[in-house]
């Protein structure tokens, strides 16, 4: 919808953006409502964006709104476009390239030729292949118009040659890039790999990444790049987190090494830094976190756009949470969560729904460990409703038994009752839900807190065998990562004393379905 469209895309401006859009505008001419309705998304909230084409008309009834968001959406781009050519190499070098098109095209050859070759040079120097290439063609073609007046046969073969080996190259790269797409929607759509049988419905991908790598070895940065990413992003889905820590490892230190070559923000090697951290989390190497997150840290600049340094500071704030945590150092956990920003926890269009989830999911991790149940309840209720949130997603799942862990503190058995239901509604519930959280709903179940300490003696002997190979099992470990769920339930069998059950919370939640 053009609406939801021109909203996100000026919700997502940062400060300076905004100034040069000004300054950006007062270069144009025409009808100034796109301005009015600019401000007008400014100060709207998200909350109350359906009221925003009603307020527009209100000012401006003889203006259709489609039509001043459309063009209020391509005046922001091409002020963005402006701002970035200042910064962003690829844009440098596509200008180059559409500076020596338009003066081709007016048969300035002399000069549109050594715009080719600075394009050529640009794209080179990033390893551009694609771009190299069409700068090759199109100087190739030049000459062909001029009859090879201005060049000789030998130094066009070896043009030509430069110009099929560029393709090949990026054919490569093609290759790559479509075996790593295909693992990443694999585990969007399928979720990580939480078996065996599941694991081998990725072995094909291995085999043709092997396959590529072996036959076509490449000296460069994109294609090394795309191989440390799926080999990284491989382990990480079957388990196999040691591995991953170490090929996550070789990717950081191949980013440090060519931070020149990397078009654009460092999304790739923001998501390599976290693959770090998250595979040290798994393992518990907790002590070695820190000095990533400082790297992440280093990220957070202000030529950056405001989406990507919100997704950097995220990601901080998560793994220090983690680190808190982990420590069981709760209450500094809340203290260093009150001197954030006041909207850094606000939901919005610009948000990572997983990122957002995580660090959801450590704060209400700080209220449990503080037997503050009611307040976690409200944090996860935020977790679970999340519109985009994917079940399948190991820290949607942490949440959900969060929450269960939760109410069951609270004493709330109805809406247990419902969850628990809910849970077994499932499709494939009794195949594909993990070891702890069938164990989870078991425990309440059995409601260790209703029952005197020798029957929980007893039932929690039985249930020892369980505990100990989930805890040794490495595909529940994605799950138990975020918390050690199976402490939780040998602590509710191991307790003195009954608790008193409370039938209903005033927080009570509809069930998750």
């Amino acid at each position: 919808m053009l609406k939801n469209s021109v909203v996100r895309l000026v919700k997502t401006l940062s400060p300076s953006e905004k100034r040069y859009l000004k300054l950006y505008c007062k270069k144009q001419s025409g009808h100034r409502a796109y301005l009015f309705l600019f401000d007008l998304i400014e100060e709207t909230p998200l909350k109350n964006m359906d009221q925003l084409e009603q307020k527009f008309n209100s000012a401006f009834s003889d203006t259709s709104f489609d039509t001043t968001a459309k063009y209020l959406l391509r005046i922001v781009t091409d002020s963005l476009i402006q701002v970035r050519l200042d910064k962003d190499p690829l844009f440098q070098q596509l200008q180059t390239f559409m500076r020596a098109k338009v003066l081709l095209d007016r048969s300035l050859m002399k000069e549109g030729l050594k715009e080719l070759n600075k394009a050529q040079k640009l794209a080179a120097n990033s390893q551009n292949y694609y771009l190299e290439y069409l700068a090759y063609r199109a100087e190739l073609n030049v000459f062909a118009d001029l009859n090879f007046r201005e060049i000789t046969e030998a130094a066009m073969i070896e043009m030509q040659m430069k110009a099929r080996n560029l393709l090949k190259t990026q054919l490569q790269i093609h290759e790559h890039h479509s075996l790593y797409e295909l693992l990443k929607f694999r585990l969007i759509h399928i979720g990580k790999s939480l078996s065996e049988p599941e694991k081998k419905q990725l072995n094909d991908l291995l085999l043709s990444e092997l396959s590529l790598v072996t036959n076509k070895v490449a000296h460069n940065f994109e294609s090394k790049k795309l191989h440390l990413l799926f080999q990284s992003f491989f382990f990480t889905s079957v388990g196999d987190y040691k591995s991953a820590l170490k090929t996550f490892s070789e990717l950081n230190e191949l980013f440090e090494t060519n931070m020149e070559k990397m078009l654009g923000l460092p999304y790739d090697y923001l998501s390599a830094l976290e693959g770090i951290m998250d595979s040290l989390r798994t393992i518990q190497a907790f002590d070695r976190i820190q000095f990533y997150l400082d790297k992440v840290s280093g990220l957070i600049r202000s030529e950056n756009t405001e989406q990507f340094n919100l997704q950097a500071t995220k990601t901080v704030i998560t793994f220090k949470l983690t680190l808190f945590t982990a420590t069981k150092n709760y209450q500094e956990a809340l203290t260093y969560t009150k001197e954030l920003p006041a909207d850094i926890l606000k939901e919005s269009v610009i948000v990572d729904y997983e990122k957002h989830c995580e660090l959801l999911f450590y704060i209400a991790l700080a209220h449990f460990g503080l037997n503050e149940w009611e307040k976690t309840v409200k944090l996860l209720n935020k977790t679970t409703l999340l519109e985009k949130s994917n079940p399948h997603l190991p820290i949607y799942k942490a949440a959900r038994l969060l929450a269960v862990l939760a109410h069951y503190e609270l004493g709330n058995m109805e809406y247990l009752q419902y969850e628990i239901r809910s849970y077994k509604r499932a499709p494939k519930f009794k195949t594909e839900a993990l070891k702890i959280e069938k164990l989870v709903l078991k425990t309440v179940i059995l409601n260790p807190h209703h029952n005197n300490p020798v029957k929980n003696k007893v039932l929690l002997k039985k249930l020892t065998p369980f505990i100990k190979a989930i805890v040794n099992d490495k595909f529940e470990i994605q799950v138990l990562k975020f918390f050690n769920f199976s402490e939780w339930i040998e602590t509710k069998f191991t307790a003195t004393k009954k608790i008193k059950i409370r039938a209903t919370s005033k927080l009570q939640s509809k069930p998750a379905t």
